[in-house]
């Protein structure tokens, strides 16, 4: 596996290739601190995807607080595969090699393994299963839910129950569990995200047909029946993407600028970074790492 040092740009260069070349999707990492409870600070901006400018960058997610994974694909290639970048020691490592896509990875938690949607082409048929593969690359991997094959996104509560986006019309979001065959319907036309809180609870969007806002709501397992599903708060404008942050908060972005909510608080969104100075226009696939210092994303 080749490892590539990277460089720390500075904030003027980093600025200067932006203005230079604006790549349809690329990735961009910041340092975070918290000063008061309404007040951060961005810094250290680093541009993870220099080496792949007008290639496909995305679904960026923490596995650890200096090591983080996404969707690459190089030109040459025909589907994404996973990369690993480490921060301390700017590297980045290539973690799958396919013939299919891989998107939108993530720790299953038990230390062991990490999964993925896989875009499998079977024939003439193209379809999207939830795989599991070792952390430490002994085999190739295998699907979770076999006979499932329209998962678009998903997220885990444990190492044994998993929330799951299923491509349809309307869009589903359901809750599976490892080696069961019950599908249970949560919430249908959803947005792609989903986020697991503290306390085993999730956010998702809820999307509505007409011009309506969308919503985030929050599924409790643990509440009544009838009243798992209960209404958080309206998202930004046309955007789905969020980040839940350890005090419950959420970062939303809306074009180049990423606010934060901290839902039972606040009754709207406020801005915590404006990144338009760096000649970005959409920011989506929000992430930060687990202790909270650092912030992703993927932008235009």
């Amino acid at each position: 596996m080749k490892k590539t040092p990277y460089l720390i740009i500075t904030f003027c260069l980093f600025a200067n290739i932006l203005l230079a070349q604006a790549p349809a999707s690329n990735l961009y990492l910041f340092d975070l601190r918290k000063v008061t409870d309404t007040l951060f600070q961005c810094s250290k901006p680093r541009f993870l995807t220099a080496s792949n400018l007008r290639g496909y960058n995305n679904h960026p997610f923490f596995f650890s607080d200096d090591e983080l994974y996404y969707s690459a694909m190089p030109a040459g290639q025909s589907n994404p595969e996973f990369y690993s970048f480490q921060i301390s020691t700017q590297t980045r490592t290539r973690i799958t090699d396919s013939p299919d896509g891989e998107y939108s990875p993530r720790p299953l938690g038990d230390g062991q393994h990490f999964t993925a949607v896989r875009m499998e082409f079977l024939g003439r048929d193209t379809v999207q299963r939830l795989w599991q593969f070792p952390l430490n690359r002994s085999n190739t991997g295998q699907p979770i839910f076999k006979d499932l094959n329209n998962v678009g996104y998903y997220a885990w509560m444990n190492t044994r129950e998993v929330l799951m986006f299923l491509v349809d019309k309307p869009s589903q979001l359901v809750k599976m569990e490892v080696g069961g065959f019950k599908r249970e319907v949560l919430a249908v036309n959803i947005g792609r995200c989903i986020k697991k809180l503290p306390g085993g609870t999730a956010y998702f969007v809820q999307k509505n047909n007409s011009n309506a806002p969308w919503k985030v709501m929050q599924w409790n397992p643990r509440a009544a029946a009838g009243k798992q599903i209960s209404e958080m708060c309206a998202t930004l404008s046309g955007s789905e993407d969020f980040t839940v942050m350890n005090d419950g908060s959420m970062l939303m972005a809306n074009g180049p600028i990423v606010y934060r909510l901290r839902p039972g608080v606040d009754k709207n969104w406020k801005k915590l970074a404006d990144f338009s100075n760096y000649n970005l226009r959409r920011i989506n696939r929000i992430e930060v790492s687990p202790d909270n210092s650092r912030l992703v994303f993927a932008a235009q």
